[in-house]
Order: structure tokens, then sequence, then C-alpha cells
């Protein structure tokens, strides 16, 4: 609502124009004399309400009452030019004067709709419709004018709150991040801590038990060789379960995101049958693992998918006894939209009570990790990490079975999907009358084409025909032959809907008209229409037409992958897959130009290889190429999708983050460097230390400069501090303070540690 001006009696709108202000002021005072100073008022009439523009005579206290009294008398005014309530049916209305003996609200219109009234006390109807008279257009004109701004008011207004709201918001928003990020942190410190502290007195007492059966410090007897075997036993037990906890919390953690790529499925089949042929002919059980010979590539990680297996195998081993049969088999499976899986089972023979047992302990564990499952007592920590990575790849382990026929378990995995032979071309025809439809029908499957036939109903309109068979289609078609005269719907309507939908706007449309007038082909050609023909159409002038339509799709199709293509390899680096050099230039541009449009922050963080140049000499050029891969790789997974990442040159990587401020980037860049630290590359081993380590340097807009180009000198020169103390570090520009730049830069840059953390430290 407007703020009024009181003046005389007087109130106009603060939400007017100055220009406005002064007319309406003019023109209610001209009435309220012409009426012998009867007090009046005008409001505008939108959103199902009035608002009061100006008044005379009455209190700032009366607006919302008279507001009131016209909005309940909206509805008679949409009727009625001139509605009279005496005074008596107004008991709460603010009258002015004492002796008014009601109202006089006059309707005035704008385009024969209601946009306001005249309010007048105690004067003639007929006074009041001289007084308008010939004026009633410019006022209306007047009171919309006026109205609008009144709302433009209210909604900056509305505006100014969200915009403060939206703030407070992304505060709260950051200080969670915060937050979360600090939680994150103590996790992962109270995590390695504990693996540490019960990993290392552990290898301890194995080590003494090594040292005991080697006879270090005399020959043993028979009773205390057997109680030694019996402490290493329940150590190394122990150290198992060590083990699968910490890779049960990572996995839950997020730590060891999933590397996912297309692998060999016979390599992984091989790999098991390797591992667990030898163990099972030991114990004297038969092993048969089989694998589809269709099954070419799967799509997962190699090395989880083989600890999951390994730990189902292992299981079974330990379960079955001596002459018990364990089958591993992979069958490819089809699904109805010609996706592929490969469907893995694993089988045993096992019956009685230890069967039952083990069918119990897999239900058990699939009822935990169901959601709102309750733990259940017995369920193995191996299992549980099996049971993880597989829903990480998107699957579940379904367990079937009895104390008869022994337990399966079963999963499947994504199978790449093959090229399939190109099949004939789709039409689909969109007609009037059957009869004719299946005539098109007919010509079009004598030239090997595939038309799939709609007659339209008498109840579908354009947009149902649009939404039922181009929206929900799993395939479309190559070519649309739609009848312009369709009962219900038009088609060219149809042809417009199609047209003007992302998906479906380069389909060719084929226009089928009874009428040989030129208007109606230039109406088909207008509304989008490829090729517009006359019915009845000509045999061999349709099948000419149809087959130019898809190979002009054809063409258009391959066009737009070849500039796709072109366009993916101009913006990106061919080795890694990240963006390149150039496209980063472009972009860090850009979001800083927005960063300081919306005065959010804009990071910068830049890494490089530790040693890079030992490791290619060491293990070649191609394995220094596979290690940026798997660099990169592992970089995408500890970042967000509205993050950049860029090869910037050689081993050296730059990741831009927009909306986010240098302290929580340099978490981010801590993180990285501990992942990168602990991730086990191949050749890593050649490297000083046995691990791969990065150096990176963190800065930040506008903390410490306004310059893009300086903002990436900045971060350079972190890093090159980071090499400088020692390497495998973050180095961070600091400013002087908040809001005061400093080009040259303070570096925080942390001491070199003694010795690793324990979480760092081999095993």
């Amino acid at each position: 609502m407007g703020v009024y001006v009181v003046s005389s009696q007087v109130w106009v709108s603060k939400a007017l124009t100055p220009e406005l202000m002064h007319q309406l002021q003019q023109v209610v005072v001209g009435l309220y004399r012409r009426l012998g100073d009867a007090p009046s008022a005008v409001a505008f009439f939108d959103d199902e309400q009035f608002r009061l523009l100006a008044a005379v005579g009455y209190t700032d206290l009366a607006r919302e009452a008279m507001e009131a009294v016209l909005t309940e008398r909206a509805a008679r005014l949409e009727d009625d030019h001139l509605v009279v309530t005496p005074r008596h049916t107004l008991p709460d209305f603010p009258f002015a004067a004492q002796n008014s003996p009601g109202l006089l609200i006059r309707r005035l219109t704008f385009n024969n709709l209601l946009c306001g009234v005249v309010l007048v006390e105690h004067a003639e109807a007929a006074a009041l419709d001289n007084a308008l008279q010939g004026h009633e257009l410019s006022w209306a004109f007047l009171l919309r004018e006026g109205g609008w701004c009144v709302r433009l008011a209210e909604a900056e207004s509305q505006l100014a709150d969200l915009g403060r709201q939206l703030e407070v918001t992304r505060h709260a928003v950051e200080r969670l991040t915060e937050l979360g990020e600090q939680a994150i942190c103590d996790r992962e410190k109270f995590i390695a801590n504990v693996d540490y502290e019960l990993r290392a007195p552990l290898t301890t007492v194995l080590g003494y038990c090594e040292m005991l059966q080697d006879a270090a410090f005399g020959t043993l007897t028979d009773a205390q060789r057997e109680f030694v075997h019996h402490i290493e036993a329940g150590g190394q037990a122990l150290l198992h379960i060590v083990d699968d906890l910490m890779r049960l919390v990572r996995l839950e953690r997020g730590g060891d995101v999933l590397d996912v790529r297309e692998f060999s499925a016979a390599r992984l089949f091989q790999s098991l049958q390797s591992a667990f042929a030898p163990m099972a002919q030991r114990r004297q059980i038969t092993l048969e693992i089989t694998l589809d010979p269709a099954c070419e590539m799967l799509v997962g990680d190699e090395l989880r998918l083989y600890e999951a297996l390994s730990q189902l195998l292992d299981d079974a081993l330990r379960h079955i006894p001596r002459g018990g049969v364990i089958r591993l088999t992979g069958e490819l499976h089809r699904s109805s939209s010609n996706v592929q899986y490969l469907v893995i089972t694993l089988q045993d023979n096992l019956t009685g009570i230890v069967a039952e047992q083990r069918l119990a302990t897999y239900r058990g564990l699939i009822h935990t990790n169901a959601p709102g499952g309750m733990p259940v007592r017995g369920v193995a920590l191996g299992l549980n990490v099996t049971h993880r990575i597989l829903q990480l790849h998107g699957t579940t382990l379904t367990v079937d079975g009895d104390t008869t026929r022994g337990c399966q378990l079963t999963f499947r995995l994504p199978h790449r999907t093959t090229s399939l032979p190109d099949e004939a071309p789709q039409v689909v025809i969109i007609d009037a009358g059957i009869e004719s439809g299946r005539l098109l029908r007919t010509i079009l499957e004598s030239e090997n084409l595939r038309p799939q036939l709609i007659v339209a109903s008498g109840n579908e309109t354009a947009a149902m025909l649009h939404a039922n068979y181009f929206e929900s289609a799993t395939r479309l078609p190559d070519v649309v032959l739609i009848d312009a005269e369709l009962p219900l719907a038009d088609g060219y309507e149809l042809c417009r809907l199609i047209k003007q939908t992302e998906a479906t706007r380069h389909l060719p449309v084929l226009m089928l008209t009874t009428s040989p007038e030129t208007t109606e082909k230039l109406h088909g050609l207008e509304v989008g229409a490829t090729d517009v023909l006359i019915k009845p159409v000509n045999r061999k002038e349709l099948i000419m037409r149809v087959k130019s339509l898809i190979a002009q799709k054809r063409e258009l199709e391959a066009m737009l992958r070849a500039y796709h293509s072109a366009k993916h390899r101009a913006i990106t680096d061919g080795l890694t897959g990240l963006f390149n050099h150039a496209y980063f230039a472009e972009k860090l541009l850009r979001q800083a130009e927005a960063a300081e449009r919306s005065g959010q922050p804009l990071s910068l963080i830049m890494l490089d290889v530790d040693w890079f140049k030992h490791f290619n000499d060491t293990n070649g050029h191609e394995a220094g190429n596979e290690l940026l891969k798997d660099l990169a790789r592992l970089m995408e997974r500890c970042f967000r999708r509205s993050d950049l990442l860029a090869r910037y040159g050689g081993e050296e990587f730059v990741i831009l983050l927009p909306n986010t401020p240098k302290t929580q980037a340099a978490m981010l860049a801590e993180r990285l460097r501990r992942r990168v630290s602990e991730y086990p590359f191949a050749g890593r081993e050649s490297q000083p230390g046995g691990r791969l380590t990065i150096s990176l340097g963190v800065a930040g807009l506008p903390s410490d400069t306004n310059d893009p180009k300086q903002l990436l000198e900045l971060a350079d020169r972190a890093l090159y501090r980071a090499k400088q103390h020692g390497r495998n570090r973050v180095c961070v520009v600091e400013t002087e303070g908040i809001g005061r730049p400093h080009p040259s830069g303070f570096w925080k840059v942390p001491s070199p540690p003694e010795t690793d953390p324990p979480y760092l430290r081999p095993v």
C-alpha cells in the first residue's frame, strides 16, 4: 500500500510519480468543489481488490476501511455502473460528513473492464454524472496509470524483502557449509586416529608372533607353538576386521568414490578364477566360473567389483564343506529399452542348518542396509563392504534359496550397449480417415519403410496428439505426415507444436491437404512444415518426397554430431578430458565478472604433480599419460559439478570454484592433496616416499585481488611457494585484511612435518 500525504485534507499516494500525484490532486479537488464540498475518493481495481489512490476530506485511518467497503461491492460494480449504499447499512464506514445519507460509488471502465471507482458522500447521482460527463475515459486512464504505479511500488518492496531474505539464507548456507566441512575434517581425523591406534598394536603382536615362530628367542615347545599360532590367527582376524571397518567407513563417507569406466568382463572373471581356483582345489571344493561369451565390456569400478566378488567367494569357500560345489556365472540379459545387463549369480549346494544360518546372514545384511532397517547381529563387516560397493554401482544383492537347494546371490551390472544395425526409417502418419491412412501406410511399406498410422479421434486436440505421440516417445520418427483436416485438432497447430518443442523441432513434417490453394501451402510453410502435398497424393511423388526428407534429416543429424564433436574437442583437453587452457581463460574472465556483479566470492586452485619428470623418466611417457588421466578422474570426484576443472599445461591443473570463499577452497585443496597421496596410482612406488604427491596454491576474489589475471598469477606464485617449501602441501595467499587486496601477497605455508600423519603413512 502507498503512504499518503495530508494537505488540507487532500491525500495522494506517494507511490505515484510526481506528475500523476499532481494530476490526481487536481481532478479530485475539482470534483470535490463541483459537488459542493462532498467528501470524495478515487480507487484503482486490480487483482480482486481496490487500492485507494487519492481522497479529499478523509483521515489517514479511514483508508483501509474505505478499501474494504469497495472490495465487498466489487461484484455489484461489475454489473451496475452506479451503486448507491445508504448510511445505515454501513455502520463501520468512516463517514467524513455528519449529514451524509450514504455513498455513491461510480464505476469507471477501460476497454470494457472495471479499472476503478469514484466514491462520493451526500451527492446526487445526477450531479456526479454531470461532473464526470465526457471525462470518464480520461479518469479511467488516470486511475489505471496510478494503480500500476502502486503495484510497481508494492512489487519493488516485495523484491527488496526477498533480497534481504535471500541474503540471510545465503549466510546461513555458508555457515552450514563451514560447519559441515569442519565436521568432515573432525571425522576424518577421528577415523585416522582410530585406524592408527588399532593397527599399530596388532602389527606389533603379529611381528612378535613371527619372531617366536622363527625361533628368534629359542625353540618353542609344541604347546607354545600352538598357542602362538592361535595368537597369530586371532591377530590376523582382528586386522582383517580393522581393514573391513576402514573400507566401510571410507565408502560411507564418500572417500573412496567409484572410478567408473569401461573394463573387460573377461579380465574380471579371469582374475577371480586365478585367485580362487587354487584355494578351492586345496579345500577339495569344485569352483566353476563361467562368463557369457557375448559379454565384452562392463561399466563400473573394476577394482571395487573385484573386491566385492572376492568377499562373496571367500565367504562361500569358508562355509562350503569338502566335496561342495560353487558356481559363479555371468549371463547377458537385454531389457525392453535395448539396454544390456550382465546378471552375475553365485550359487552353492550347501544344505542343512549351516545353509539356513548363511541365508539368514545375507538376508539380515539386506535388511540392515535397507532404508529404516534395524541392525542384525552376526552380519560381517566384509559383507557390509560388499553390499555398499554394489549400492554405489546402482545395484542390490538379491538372496534366494533354502536349506535343500543352497544359497543363490544375484546382482546385475550395466553392459556396454553394442551398436545395433541400422533399422528401416520410421514414418509417423497422422490422418483423419482410416482408409486414406492405410493407403499411405501401404505405399510406404512397399519401399521398406516402417510407417506407424495414427488415426486422430474426434476428441483429440493438437496438444493431446503432441503429448501422446511425441513428448512420451522413446524414439522419434524420421518423418511425420500430418493431415491438415483433422477432426478436432488443427493439423497446422500440431505442426507448430512440433516445431516449437526443442526435442522435435528438427523433425521433417510433410503436410497433406485437399485444398489446391496457394494460401494453404503458404500457411503450412509458415507454421514450419518442410513441404506440403495435395491429396490425393501421387505415389511416386510421395515416396520421392519422404525419402528426400529422410536423407535431409540424416544429413542434419550427422552435421549436428560433427558440430558437437568439434565443439567438445575445441574446449577439452585431448588427454585428460578436462577443459583446456583456452576455455579456462575465457571462463575465468566471465566468472570474475559475474562474481563482481553478484558480490559472491570466487576462488582458484592451481596444482602441479610433484617430481613428474622423475616419474616419466622411470616409468615412461605412456605411464605418465595414464597417471594424468587417473589424476583427472580423481579430481572430478572431489569437486562439484559447478566447479570448473581444466588442464593448464603439462602436469599443471587449475580448479575454478564459483561462490566459494578462499578458506573453504583451501580446505578442498587439502582434501584433494590427501586423497592423491593415498590413491594407488600405477607406478607410484618409483616416486620419493613410494607415493604420488601434488603441490597446490590457492587465491581468491575479491579478498586477494579484483583482477582475474592477477588472481591466476597469485595462485601460480602460491603453488611455487608450496614447491619451494618441500612439496606435497597447500599454500594459501593471505592479505592484510578483508577488503584490502595486496598484489604482492602474504603466503601461508604450513611447516614441513617431520613425519606424516597416521592416515598418510604407507601400511
